[in-house]
């Protein structure tokens, strides 16, 4: 069974995006190819709208070149969104950036207290609950305030290696019954844990993983997966029934992103 296809998504033109500061293991200062990547978010954008998926497009201001991860941006649900709390004050200024978009397109405009840490990409729904990466950018007392606002069952997750410091980066799901994780980053009591949330828990290899296989992005039948993944993994993602589409986004992971981080559903 797939889960619903995706009707709308924010994503962020990366008109100035670079690595300017280090916030993850990932990160290389200077090193991106601006041009290569405003080339390879293209190439995304065009996936996504072959899939009848309505793209809309926030402008990427100067002074904040992690703006292109939407997906960090908030929880979007029912037309009200769920602001991030950045950890990183270097991160902190794209919250006003993106509050000025959802409001002046018509959205509800809601907030955690500025006590707890929170990001989107650290979230994942799964069969009716929330998934939260607990460990670098999230705590407890983050699910406690995401339970109650969202009025949903939070899971927390346990992260344990730093370069896997955000939960859309250890664990794919990919309808109410199907889910991939890659085990290391994950706590023993959270493996256990999911081991017994998801009926069909496919383990993905440390290569996949490392190539943020992960980070893939789900819509009904269709996946799009960064390129270059191991062929056991398209094995496993073909043997589900998905279609797989290719995106290049290298020049995205040199900040610590992937091709979910650069998508906020909207619908």
């Amino acid at each position: 069974m797939s889960q619903d296809p995706v009707k709308r998504a924010l994503l962020c033109r990366p008109t100035h995006f670079n690595v300017t500061y280090v916030i993850n293991p990932h990160m290389r200062p200077y090193s991106v190819n601006t041009s290569e990547a405003l080339k390879q978010w293209k190439a995304l954008v065009a996936t996504l709208e072959s899939l009848s998926i309505t793209v809309d497009i926030i402008e990427q201001q100067e002074d904040v070149p992690d703006m292109v991860f939407a997906k960090d941006q908030g929880i979007v649900k029912d037309g009200t969104v769920l602001l991030a709390n950045f950890r990183y004050r270097q991160r902190q200024k794209e919250r006003l950036y993106y509050s000025e978009w959802f409001r002046d397109n018509g959205f509800r405009l809601r907030d955690l207290s500025s006590t707890f840490p929170f990001e989107g990409a650290n979230t994942l729904f799964f069969a009716g609950m929330l998934l939260v990466g607990v460990g670098f950018r999230a705590s407890v007392g983050t699910c406690q305030e995401l339970a109650r606002e969202l009025e949903v069952k939070v899971v927390p997750l346990h992260l344990v290696d730093p370069y896997f410091y955000l939960l859309d980066m250890d664990v794919l799901p990919i309808n109410k019954d199907t889910a991939f994780y890659y085990p290391p980053a994950l706590s023993k009591n959270s493996q256990r844990l999911l081991q017994r949330l998801v009926p069909n828990l496919y383990e993905l290899s440390e290569g996949a993983a490392t190539a943020f296989a992960a980070n893939s992005f789900v819509s009904g039948k269709d996946i799009i997966i960064p390129s270059g993944m191991p062929e056991s993994f398209r094995e496993d993602l073909m043997n589900i029934g998905l279609t797989i589409h290719e995106v290049d986004i290298s020049e995205f992971k040199k900040a610590g992103g992937g091709i979910n981080c650069l998508i906020n559903v909207l619908e």
